[in-house]
């Protein structure tokens, strides 16, 4: 009798950890899927922002274009496509293995960091002016879409170049 209840018990907590996990799992899942691309694009990367507006971020491609996207799904921010003629720039930082997506639009650039996939790594955004820092957001999470995926829209920087430039990205 005692060793049926010992019995009882363990199933029981077991049954429980085993949905808590499917629960964080389903949660995670959720929360990656998250981005806004529209159908038909490829997720290539972004996040939700640590912030109370609750805005993402996305890259996503298209057909031979990247399109960067900044806002939330009922209001977009800022919406920048990428072609050969104008290419997003990818580095990836030998030394942390850190990939970046980064771009200039007017007096204003922009660097999506996507570290490499460690527990409790979180993606972020930088955008500066000049050389001037004006918004600096962690994500909720890493980023976990196709950051290395091929295409003519995106231009890959030299990491002996960027680290000999005084790490200035994205470059002009």
């Amino acid at each position: 009798m005692f060793c049926q209840k010992i019995k009882d018990n363990f199933l029981f907590i077991l049954n429980y950890v085993a949905l808590l996990i499917s629960l964080c799992v389903a949660a995670q899942a959720t929360a990656e899927e998250a981005n806004l691309c529209i159908r038909g694009e490829t997720y290539i990367g972004g996040c939700h922002l640590a912030e109370k507006k609750t805005r993402l971020l996305s890259f996503c491609a298209q057909g031979r274009n990247v399109i960067y996207r900044f806002g939330s799904e009922k209001k977009l921010e800022m919406e920048y496509v990428f072609s050969k003629e104008k290419p997003l720039t990818r580095w990836v930082d030998k030394a942390t293995y850190t990939t970046y997506f980064g771009f200039r639009s007017g007096r204003y650039g922009y660097s999506f960091g996507v570290p490499q996939q460690t527990f409790g790594a979180r993606a972020f955004l930088e955008v500066t002016q000049g050389n001037q820092s004006v918004m600096s957001r962690r994500c909720t999470q890493n980023s976990f879409g196709k950051e290395d995926l091929e295409s003519e829209a995106i231009r890959e920087a030299d990491d002996a170049k960027i680290r000999i430039s005084g790490f200035i990205f994205p470059p002009d």
